[in-house]
Order: structure tokens, then sequence, then C-alpha cells
């Protein structure tokens, strides 16, 4: 049996090592230092992981998917820069982001070259069979990512956000991108349409309770250890599941004037954050969410059970506990 922890710090060690190969062109530097810059930053490294896991649970060789693993990483960083300029977001992973170290513009260009670099690693059809497939993949990736942005730009205008919405907003910009890295490991593995159609499912729980666990531990985590200040969330005025759940539990005066406050301007500053957490705290939506949370990550591990029995469906069944712990 696998030490499934072993397993995937080899592959995180292998995906690091190729995503600064790829970055590594020299000229012009304005535009790969950044490039290695944010590839770089550390981090997880789950959407690449899972593909290579993905692969070797329908019988492939994971490190036959590794190109495609850090296509999967190069997608997800192009988001975050472009993200990060929309948010006007300082942090990210304990450093500034490409946009405060350098400006917009060189954030913009890095993000855009990202995408071509995404396309330039994937197969064609005379190097994998399912060539065509990977490229449709990656590609519904991308516009149901730039879907989830555009929702949450919205979101930030309106008063009237619905759980519904919050929910169909983080399917699509973190649920799909997670169902898209098991699909492409799936694929990248020659999986029949049954073994794919488990992996997205369990990608897409997976990704789900990953969000929820990002807007928890934004405000019960620790400054130091999240890389980020502690209710971000609440100052940018992002209506999350749990400000939906507060907005609905909400009774008494107090609770419901600073809701108000929260929704009129559009967010809170610093010194509301305390306030903000003792009240979902009191109002049992920490609670809530980290119970949503387990069942999400239960029913990702419950959609593998028609995938062949190997070392790599043990790692999938293994991920989600180890996620459930993460304090960042």
């Amino acid at each position: 049996m696998i030490n499934h922890k072993e397993k995937y710090d080899q592959y995180l060690n292998k995906i690091e090592a190729r995503l600064l190969q790829v970055a590594s062109v020299d000229k012009p530097s304005s535009l790969y230092e950044p490039f290695r810059y944010l590839v770089g930053g550390g981090g997880k490294r789950i959407r690449p992981v899972l593909a290579m896991i993905s692969c070797g649970a329908v019988g492939g060789n994971p490190w036959q998917a590794l190109d495609i693993a850090a296509a999967v990483e190069i997608l997800h960083n192009f988001t975050l820069a472009h993200d990060d300029i929309m948010d006007d977001s300082p942090m990210r992973r304990g450093r500034p982001t490409l946009h405060k170290k350098w400006d917009s513009a060189t954030a913009i260009l890095t993000g855009d070259v990202m995408v071509g670099y995404v396309y330039k690693l994937l197969p064609y059809a005379n190097e994998h069979e399912r060539s065509k497939n990977l490229f449709s993949a990656f590609t519904d990736a991308l516009i149901e990512v730039c879907e989830g942005q555009a929702y949450d730009m919205e979101f930030n205008k309106r008063k009237d956000v619905s759980i519904e919405e919050y929910m169909l907003m983080i399917g699509k910009k973190t649920a799909y991108m997670l169902e898209t890295s098991a699909a492409v490991g799936g694929l990248a593995g020659n999986g029949n349409d049954e073994e794919i159609e488990c992996l997205r499912k369990y990608g897409y729980s997976l990704g789900l309770a990953f969000q929820l666990q990002d807007d928890l531990l934004d405000l019960i985590s620790d400054n130091k250890v999240l890389g980020k200040n502690i209710g971000e969330d609440i100052r940018e005025g992002k209506k999350t599941l749990m400000i939906l759940k507060a907005k609905e539990k909400a009774i008494s005066t107090e609770d419901i004037e600073l809701l108000n406050k929260f929704y009129v301007g559009n967010g809170l500053s610093a010194e509301y954050v305390p306030a903000m957490c003792e009240m979902l705290e009191r109002l049992g939506v920490f609670a809530e969410v980290r119970a949503e949370v387990d069942r999400l990550f239960a029913e990702a591990k419950s959609s593998l059970n028609k995938l062949q029995d190997n070392d790599f469906t043990a790692m999938l069944r293994w991920l989600p506990d180890s996620l459930n712990k993460r304090e960042y």
C-alpha cells in the first residue's frame, strides 16, 4: 500500500519543477519574470495532483499526465492573476499579488500568456487519442470560470443574492475547475465514459466543499497560517454562504443592524470583523457550514464507488479527509 502523503508530495514536487521549467523563458523578462513569480508561489496544488491521481485511478500512468496537470495549474493561476486585479487583492499566499508587485497591465498580460501555455502543453491528436476531449474540457473550464467570476462581480453590487445563486457561482468559479482536473486526468488515462463521469462528480463535490471551507477559514484561521488578513471577505462585501445564512437567521435588532450595515456599505471595516464572527458563531452559522463541508466531502468519496479498486482510488478517498483537516 502506498503512503498517500508521500505520493502526493512526490507529484507536487514534480509539478513545481515542471511549472518553473515552462516559465523559464528569458525574454521578454517583463512577461516571464511575473509568470515565474506567480507559478513559483507555492500552494497546495490540489488541481494538478488530482489530475495525476485520477489518471492512475482509471489505470493510466500518472507521470504521462504531468503536462496536462501542469496545464491545469497554469489555467488556475491565470484566473488568480485576473481575479486579484478585479478584487484589488493585495496579498496571495503570503506575498504581494501580481498587480501590486508590478502593475495591472503586467498582470493582465501575464494571465493572457498563461492561457497560451495551457494549450501549448496539451497533447495533439497524433500524441493522444483523447486529444479532442482534452482540448474541449479545458475550453469549457475556461468559459465556466469566467462565468463564475462574472457572477461574483455582479453579486458584489447586489443586495438580494440567494443561497442558490451563491452555490451556482462557486460551482462555476471553483468546483468546475476541480471537476475538470479530475476529468482530464481520467481522459489522460483513457478512462471510459462511466469512469470520467464518476471523476467529474467527485471533483465537483470536492470543489464545493473546498470553497465553503475557504470561506470558513477566512474568518476562523490565523493571519500567518492563512497568508492573508482574516476577514477579507467581510471587508470586501462578499455575500458568502455564511452571510446569506445569517441574513435568514438574524432576529435581534443588533444582528439585523450589523448585517444591514454590511449590505449598505458593501462590506465592513476591519473593526467590525470580530462582531461579525461572534454573530456567525452564536447563530450556529459556522456549525452549519462545517456540516455542509463534511457532507460534500463524504459525497465526493461516495462518487468513486464505480471506479476500479486500486492505490489511486484509495488516494482519492484519502484526499477529502486530508483537506478537511487543513488550516489554510
